[in-house]
């Protein structure tokens, strides 16, 4: 059987959106991680027996992560 090509703009489109989902993935782990972290670690710096460091930078990852998801999405949907 032959097999037809596919046409390169679509092809295009397959790498985009790939490409916007592991640049999504990225968004969301890389701040969530590093704040985690970085928290984790000052609330064993500081000898604190509950995680309000940690905590704090899980929120901030939050908050971070969804004003820059809001920001790049604007981008595609314009």
């Amino acid at each position: 059987m032959i097999e037809i090509p596919e046409p390169k703009d679509k092809m295009t489109n397959k790498w985009a959106l790939a490409s916007l989902g592991l640049e999504l993935g990225f968004i969301i782990a890389l701040p969530l991680v590093a704040l985690g972290l970085a928290g984790k670690w000052l609330d064993h710096k500081i000898g604190n027996a509950t995680p309000w460091f940690t905590l704090l930078g899980i929120i901030l990852a939050i908050t971070s992560t969804t004003i820059w998801l809001t920001k790049r999405l604007k981008q595609y949907i314009k």
